[in-house]
C-alpha cells in the first residue's frame, strides 16, 4: 500500500532525502567482508552554488570534472563500469519538486493518490481530513537533497545543501546513475496498477545498494556502519524536518527504502560482496518480504495470491476501483501506527500474501458526493501468524465491530491462517469531510463476503503458503 504511495514519488525519480550522521563502527563485521577503502575521497561540496538566492543557469550544474572524479570512485567502490558521463544540475529546492511533480504526474494514471488517501484514511493512518497529495509533497520538499532522473540521464541537486550534504548527495546520485546505465533503472522502476510491493522491493534494493557504496565512498567502508544507528537516525532527521502534522505513516514510509534496502545490501555483501548484490539484479526480489528477509529470497519463497475482495454486498452502485498489494514493508510500517514498533515487527513477519481494495459509490445527481469502502484481505503463513497480527488489529480497532462517527464502520475476523478488513461505507464530499453512511450490519455481511472470497490456488490453514 505504502509503496505505491512514497515509492510513486522517491522510486520513480531515484529521490535521496538529506542523510543522516554516519553510525558507530559494527563490531560484528568480518574484516574479510569489508572492501578496501578508496584511495582519494569525493571532493568536499562542489555542488554548484550552494545556498539561497537566484541561480544563474550557466552556473547551475557540477562542473564535468568534478562529477567525473567522483564518478570513478563510486565505479571503484561499487564494481560497475562507467559507460557514459552523466549530466548534472544544481537547481533551487522549488525547482526540484517541481520536477518530481511533473515526472509524478507523468507516470502515475490519475486518481492513484486520491485512492491510496482513502486506504489510508480507513485504515485511521492519518486523519480522514488530510490533503494526502499536499502532504506528501511538502514532506518530500522538506527531505530532498536531489534525484537522479532516468529520463533525461541527469542528476539534479538542491542548491541549499550544505558541504557535507552535497558531498553525500552527489556520491548518492552517482551510483543511481551507474545503475541506470547497467541495469535500465527507469524500466525496472516504472509504475505498475497492482505491484506496489514488488516496487517497493525493487526500490529498496536501489536505495541500499546506493546507500552502502556511498559509505564506502565516504567513510572507507559501508560496514563502518551501525544498521540500527543509522535507521535511528534517519527516523530522527526526517521527524525533525517534517511539518508538524505529517502523520507518522508518511515519515516512516519515507525513510524505509534507505535503511530496509541498506540492511539487505549489507546482508548480501557479508555473503558474498558485491557479486551477490550483482545477481540479485539479475533476479529481482518479487515481494518486501523476500527483501526483508534474504533467507526467504534465496529460497525464492513467493507470496500466496489473494483475490481482489469483491464489494457485492454493499448494495448497487458500488464497484472496485482500486487494488493492490500491501506487502510485508507497508504491514510492518501501519502496524506501527497501532503498537511498538517490535511488536509491529514481529505481527508483519508472518506475512503471506494480502490483496485490498478501495470501493466507490458515485452520486449520478451530486458529483461533489462519493461513497468509499476499504476491503482487505490477508493470509499468514500460519494461525499463530494470524493471530499475532490480531492483537494488534484488536488493540487499535477491538474485538467487534465499532462504528466510528466519520468514517462508518470498521470490522476484523480470523480464521486460521486467514484474515479480513472492511471499513466504511463513508461519504466525501467536494470539500473533504466526511460523514460515516455505513452501519456494523452492513459490514458484518461484507466481512463475511470477503472472507469467503479467500486467497487463490490453496485452502485456509497452516502452513498453506509452503503447500503453493
Amino acid at each position: 500500500m505504502i509503496g505505491a504511495v512514497l515509492a510513486a514519488t522517491a522510486a520513480l525519480v531515484g529521490c535521496t532525502p538529506a542523510s543522516a550522521p554516519a553510525a558507530p563502527a559494527s563490531a560484528q563485521t568480518p574484516d574479510a567482508a569489508r572492501p578496501a577503502a578508496p584511495a582519494t575521497r569525493p571532493p568536499a561540496g562542489g555542488a554548484g552554488p550552494i545556498g539561497g538566492g537566484e541561480i544563474d543557469p550557466e552556473e547551475a550544474r557540477l562542473t564535468k570534472e568534478e562529477v567525473a572524479r567522483v564518478l570513478a570512485l563510486v565505479a571503484k567502490a561499487r564494481g560497475l563500469p562507467v559507460l557514459r558521463d552523466v549530466r548534472s544540475r544544481v537547481l533551487a529546492r522549488g525547482e526540484i519538486l517541481q520536477r518530481i511533480r511533473a515526472h509524478v504526474e507523468r507516470e502515475i494514471p490519475e486518481g492513484v493518490l486520491d485512492h491510496q488517501r482513502e486506504v489510508l484514511a480507513a485504515l485511521e493512518l492519518i486523519p480522514a481530513d488530510y490533503d494526502f497529495t499536499a502532504g506528501m509533497y511538502r514532506l518530500l520538499e522538506g527531505r530532498i537533497a536531489g534525484f537522479y532522473e532516468p529520463d533525461d540521464q541527469t542528476m539534479y541537486l538542491v542548491d541549499d545543501l550544505s558541504e557535507s550534504e552535497a558531498e553525500e548527495t552527489l556520491a548518492h546520485e552517482l551510483v543511481h546513475a551507474l545503475q541506470d546505465q547497467s541495469f535500465s533503472l527507469g524500466k525496472l522502476l516504472d509504475y505498475k496498477a497492482g505491484d506496489s510491493d514488488r516496487l517497493a522491493a525493487t526500490h529498496a534494493l536501489v536505495e541500499g545498494e546506493a546507500m552502502s557504496a556511498m559509505f564506502d565512498v565516504l567513510v572507507g567502508s559501508a560496514f563502518q556502519i551501525d544498521e540500527s544507528m543509522l535507521r535511528k537516525l534517519v527516523a530522527m532527521s526526517t521527524a525533525m524536518s517534517s511539518v508538524g502534522d505529517t502523520p507518522l505513516v508518511l515519515q516512516e514510509s519515507l525513510g524505509a527504502p534507505y535503511t530496509d534496502g541498506f540492511a539487505f545490501v549489507q546482508a548480501l555483501r557479508r555473503e558474498g560482496g558485491w557479486a551477490s548484490v550483482d545477481a540479485v539484479w539479475r533476479a529481482l526480489p518479487e515481494t518486501t518480504e523476500q527483501l526483508l528477509h534474504p533467507e526467504k529470497l534465496a529460497a525464492r519463497e513467493p507470496a500466496v495470491e489473494v483475490a481482489v475482495p469483491t464489494a457485492a454486498a454493499l448494495g448497487p452502485g458500488f464497484r472496485v476501483v482500486f487494488d493492490d498489494v500491501m506487502g510485508e514493508q507497508a504491514l510492518r510500517i501501519s502496524f506501527a501506527a497501532y503498537a511498538h514498533r517490535d511488536a509491529a515487527i514481529g505481527a508483519a513477519a508472518g506475512w503471506g500474501g494480502d490483496r485490498y481494495a478501495v470501493a466507490r459509490r458515485d452520486d449520478p445527481q451530486d458529483p461533489t458526493r462519493r461513497e468509499f469502502a476499504l476491503a482487505w484481505r490477508l493470509r499468514f503463513d500460519s494461525a499463530a501468524d494470524a493471530a499475532e497480527a490480531g492483537k494488534v488489529i484488536e488493540r487499535r480497532f477491538g474485538k467487534a465491530c465499532k462504528q466510528r462517527a466519520g468514517l462508518g464502520p470498521v470490522a476484523w475476523t480470523a480464521r486460521g491462517s486467514d484474515m479480513a478488513i472492511v471499513a466504511g461505507p463513508y461519504e466525501r464530499r467536494g470539500g473533504g469531510e466526511v460523514s460515516a453512511v455505513g452501519t456494523c450490519a452492513g459490514a458484518k455481511a461484507w466481512l463475511a463476503e470477503v472472507m469467503k472470497g479467500g486467497a487463490r490456488g490453496g485452502a485456509s490453514g497452516e502452513g498453506a503458503k509452503g503447500r503453493q
